[in-house]
């Protein structure tokens, strides 16, 4: 059963060499690794090749001009080979029994496994950052769930899950991810739309029809630095990052086809507070357009046409308006008396 490690790269020579080593080194030899890059400007491609030349595994590509960040992982997958998919960043590595692991612990109607990492903390990282890595990422750990063997997670719990703590990536980051190819012909690739959300609205699209096996077993090794991926995309994007991917995961939550058994799964009362949170969050993102750049305007614009839930939301009536304004200050008291 052929596994495909997928590595997209782009100006990642830093860590790359250590990443390489972590595939090729996997005890489980039926694999192949797909790199591609994303046109990198620094000696990624150079190293990708050296390696290629080495081992017959390695497929290597380069983009003809830069993809950006998710088009290239879907790239990666459009490339595959595999029965099943495992990503694999460039910052990041794989314990060398990672995937037979993984493989092992698979029981019929798998289509998405999750483990447990290693955290690799950058000395120059932050403290606030520092201490969210090790502290605060949400695991399954943290919501009881104890095992100390792979344990099936059903996707009612999932859905339960993610509608209590929307935004969280408690499935994990797309290096501790395997999941089957086949489930891309049913529910589609990577959403170009997101940015900062787009792993954690993928896997929760897999895990709420299918559930995830979750393996307590650290199994790789997570690298949190200055430079990542993430720490660029929340700098360099802001509004995108902090106000319309969110509505776009709650929009998709509320509507698309694909996470209809995510709301049969929810109760009443979930249902509504996500439809609340869905309400507040666009009219957010609607005043903030307003009162920022141009650019923003049209981002905002743009992303209603796509999605007409949000469009709809953003034009509330005179009475909506006074509706979501009592809603905002309930939440704030909330908050206040929790302090």
């Amino acid at each position: 059963m052929k596994v495909s490690i997928c590595i997209p790269t782009y100006n990642g020579q830093k860590f790359f060499e250590s990443c390489l080593d972590s595939a090729i080194g996997q005890t489980y030899r039926d694999i192949e690794i797909i790199i591609v890059d994303d046109c990198s400007t620094d000696n990624t491609y150079e190293i990708a090749k050296k390696y290629a030349s080495k081992d017959s595994r390695i497929r290597l590509f380069q983009n003809e001009k830069n993809a950006g960040l998710v088009p290239n992982w879907n790239h990666c997958i459009e490339l595959s080979k595999g029965k099943w998919i495992k990503f694999l960043f460039q910052d990041d590595a794989l314990a060398p029994n990672c995937i037979e692991v993984m493989i092992n612990s698979l029981s019929p109607n798998d289509r998405i496994v999750t483990s447990a990492r290693r955290l690799i903390l950058d000395e120059a990282l932050d403290e606030s950052t520092r201490t969210y890595s090790i502290s605060e990422t949400l695991t399954f750990e943290r919501f009881g769930i104890i095992s100390k063997v792979p344990v099936f997670i059903p996707a009612e719990k999932i859905s339960s899950l993610a509608v209590q703590n929307v935004w969280m990536n408690f499935i994990g980051e797309p290096t501790v991810i395997m999941f089957q190819k086949e489930v891309t012909r049913e529910l589609g690739v990577f959403n170009p739309d997101l940015i900062q959300v787009c792993d954690l609205e993928y896997f929760l699209r897999i895990a709420c029809n299918y559930g995830v096996k979750y393996i307590p077993q650290p199994l790789t090794y997570f690298r949190v630095h200055k430079g990542s991926a993430s720490s660029s995309n929340i700098s360099e994007r802001y509004y995108q990052v902090m106000h319309l991917d969110p509505i776009i995961m709650l929009h998709q939550f509320l509507y698309a086809t694909f996470f209809a058994p995510f709301r049969k799964a929810l109760p009443i009362s979930l249902k509504i507070k996500l439809k609340l949170v869905f309400m507040l969050r666009v009219r957010e993102s609607y005043e903030k357009s307003l009162h920022s750049t141009p650019e923003n305007q049209q981002k905002f614009a743009t992303t209603g046409k796509k999605y007409p839930g949000i469009a709809v939301t953003s034009r509330q009536s005179f009475f909506g308006l006074i509706f979501l304004s009592v809603v905002k200050i309930m939440v704030r008291l909330r908050r206040i008396f929790k302090k």
